[in-house]
């Protein structure tokens, strides 16, 4: 994410929208690649001064800088000389001269003698650099972003919207028809950056997702809205949404800032959710696809809300009269994964739900007893004419 002072937006009416490169600009974004690359192997001092003479006295500095904060943020600096210990070498050095008089820290004698001493190649001008490798500004570029020009500016764009959620007091997200694993990826990165959040509405007109918390419980704070902001790009990766965020602006107004999957011009960096979670799910859908039946296999799903979570079926078969089965698939061990699952599926409460479970898994008998729906053992892979009988009458 870009800090404060190097975002721009602009206002109409209650509406804030943010300053998003235009393709015009494209020139900027490949200027500070090429420039990085040239400086690869310079330090981080010479690469800054380097970057402010690029700026020049041009009005679009910041979004120079920019830029430049995102790329260097995939950069990687190293010591000038990385077998040497920059503060034992000082301490040896400063110990010779100290030993020779005073003020001799840094003559010529000294330093051959420290580099004779320790066996170093080295010319007394480059042990001297040396001496300071480890302050920031003697670090050396070691390795550059492998961004494209036009990666680099869609990190810049999405970087401004977020910059906006910095001072967000609550959001409002609807999330249209998804597939299952666009929905879990959206509720785990909530959890993940411990945002607060309600859910209602159905799968045919949308999910409306309340996301609150301290900020406007308890007053804004900077924190929460970072913590929104990082989770925009999760957001991204749904087929269709829309995002209203209310905002703080520094007179103490509430402005408002809106997004949807139809108009906005952002890429998330994060990867793409798989289309199955496991080639189990993806193996049962591939043999359905062949069968010769009323009942529609469709991986856009209802969200059950549980009240702090929800649960998110694998699968939903439906009529053409209507009927609606679910289909849960367990073919994963670990033990906490199990006891979460069943315990959702248990407050799900949905009598129509198949449980799909892999007889590798040794779940207890009683645990499947309790549960609302009916259950099929599966061996290897799950066999479409194990589902067939259990969907409802």
């Amino acid at each position: 994410m870009l800090p404060a002072e190097l975002l721009a937006s602009h206002r109409r009416g209650d509406q804030v929208h943010p300053r998003f490169l235009q393709p015009g600009e494209q020139p900027w974004a490949t200027a500070v690649l090429e420039l990085l690359a040239e400086y690869r192997g310079r330090s981080r001092g010479e690469l800054t001064e380097a970057l402010r003479a690029l700026e020049g006295d041009s009005p679009d500095y910041r979004i120079v800088r920019g830029l430049a904060h995102l790329a260097l943020q995939r950069a990687e600096f190293a010591l000038a000389l990385p077998g040497l210990e920059p503060e034992a070498l000082r301490e040896r050095v400063f110990t010779r001269a100290a030993e020779c008089g005073h003020g001799m820290a840094q003559s010529h004698a000294v330093l051959e003698q420290v580099a004779a001493e320790l066996g170093l190649e080295l010319e007394p001008e480059q042990l001297r650099q040396a001496l300071y490798a480890d302050l920031p500004e003697q670090h050396v570029l070691a390795a550059v972003s492998e961004d494209t020009p036009q990666a680099l500016i869609d990190r810049y764009n999405l970087a401004q919207a977020q910059g906006l959620l910095y001072s967000a007091l609550y959001l409002r997200l609807t999330a249209y028809r998804n597939v299952p694993g666009e929905y879990r990826r959206l509720f785990h990165r909530l959890k993940f950056h411990g945002l607060m959040y309600a859910v209602e509405g159905d799968l045919e007109d949308g999910y409306q997702i309340h996301v609150d918390g301290p900020a406007s419980l308890f007053g804004q704070t900077r924190r929460y809205g970072l913590q929104m902001a990082a989770f925009l790009p999760a957001l991204l990766h749904l087929s269709r949404w829309k995002l209203e965020a209310v905002l703080l602006d520094r007179q103490g107004r509430e402005r408002i800032f809106r997004l949807d999957s139809d108009s906005h011009r952002l890429r998330s960096h994060y990867p793409a959710p798989a289309p199955y979670d496991s080639l189990l799910e993806a193996s049962f859908a591939e043999r359905w696809a062949k069968l010769d039946t009323p009942w529609v296999l469709e991986r856009e799903v209802a969200l059950i809300d549980l009240k702090g979570t929800v649960f998110v079926p694998d699968f939903a078969l439906r009529h053409s009269d209507g009927r609606v089965a679910y289909i849960e698939i367990m073919g994963f061990w670990h033990p906490d994964y199990i006891r979460r699952k069943l315990d959702k599926i248990c407050r799900a409460d949905l009598p129509n739900l198949i449980l799909a479970v892999s007889d590798r898994l040794n779940v207890g008998q009683a645990a499947l007893a309790e549960l609302p729906g009916p259950v099929v053992l599966f061996k290897g892979k799950l066999l479409r004419g194990q589902i067939l009988p259990l969907l409802p009458a």
